[in-house]
């Protein structure tokens, strides 16, 4: 048998299209003849889906699937199918795998336990000896980092919820700046993760622009009970067109251009700064990297990580910016 080829399509990723073939597999073996119709509404998708899912089932698995007409729903002809290990490939196991460890970019979060208990679940009905495989290559791929800030189970589903139901919210904000906690009601319209850091993007009632919020730093979130239109304007591909990396700034995308001397010339090609990024490679050696971005407080933080490896040559105000930053780290690091 070849191994399962229904899972790379534009349908859904790996891990949810898993999940339904397993779901169906599961109902299948109730004996109570679950329609498509049902089927969809539990898995989230259209009955046009699930009909697929079945075609692909009995096409590829060779799953003995058989429709009752006077129930109007499925069941398995043979009770003693089991979906076979030859299913997966290796580049199939592999991909499970990965997508496994990647949870935990969301620790900190309740998503990250709901997450884990997905994957049991799948794992659990996959065969003995490709569960036995799947532990074998597990520590194939590690994902590191700094350890997360916890989020409350509470704070995480008031935002989710709000997100989903547009509902306005309070957030009681903790503003670094002003060393004080400020009420700010917002439009919730998305969360965005940046190495295991939250953030909320949400539209403010009084300027009425699109703000990022740290989310260690709500303190407490309310309902209102008020609900709003989202924008048709919006959405993340076009807020962070000109942002960096996860960041987003106000007003006009200004010019960047870094400057790599020949021993750090590499980086320019290693990194990538933006997706529409242009690199040019000098007679000296060096390298100059340019592109537009409105989020200059990020891309200062980021060039001082690299220390002396990058200059910035435009724009003033940002190499103004970095060696501020630099003359007040020099000055803290002084040798004693």
């Amino acid at each position: 048998m070849k191994s399962l080829q229904l899972y790379r399509g534009a349908e859904g990723d790996y891990l949810s299209r898993w999940k339904r073939i397993l779901h169906i597999d599961v109902q299948l073996r109730t004996g109570t003849r679950p329609s498509a119709g049902k089927l969809a509404k539990q898995c989230g998708v259209s009955a046009k889906t699930v009909y697929r899912d079945i075609d692909e089932m009995k096409n590829e698995l060779s799953a003995p699937i058989e429709y009752d007409a006077r129930r109007k729903g499925f069941y398995y002809s043979d009770d003693g199918f089991a979906i076979p290990a030859t299913a997966l490939s290796a580049a199939d196991l592999f991909a499970l795998m990965v997508a496994e460890n990647a949870v935990s970019q969301y620790e900190g979060t309740p998503l990250a336990d709901e997450l884990r208990g997905t994957f049991r679940r799948v794992l659990a009905h996959l065969p003995r000896e490709v569960r036995s495989q799947h532990e074998a290559t597990a520590k194939a791929v590690y994902f590191s980092g700094l350890p997360p800030t916890p989020i409350s189970t509470q704070m995480w589903s008031e935002l989710t919820g709000a997100i989903q139901r547009r509902e306005k919210l309070d957030l009681d904000y903790f503003v670094p700046s002003r060393n004080s906690r400020e009420m700010r009601r917002v439009d919730p319209y998305l969360l965005v993760v940046r190495d295991r850091e939250w953030f909320l993007v949400g539209r403010t009632q009084t300027s009425k622009h699109y703000a990022l919020f740290f989310l260690p730093r709500i303190k407490r979130v309310e309902r209102t009970g008020e609900f709003f239109d989202a924008a048709p304007t919006f959405s993340p591909e076009r807020y962070y067109e000109f942002g960096f990396n996860a960041m987003h700034g106000d007003g006009k995308p200004q010019r960047v251009e870094l400057r790599f001397p020949p021993e750090h010339a590499h980086i320019a090609s290693e990194r990538m700064w933006s997706n529409r990024q242009k690199v040019a490679h000098k007679r000296d050696g060096s390298a100059v990297v340019s592109f537009e971005s409105n989020a200059l407080f990020e891309i200062e933080r980021h060039i001082l990580k690299y220390g002396g490896a990058v200059e910035v040559l435009k724009p003033a105000v940002l190499r103004d910016a970095v060696h501020t930053a630099a003359t007040r780290m020099a000055e803290l690091h002084q040798r004693k």
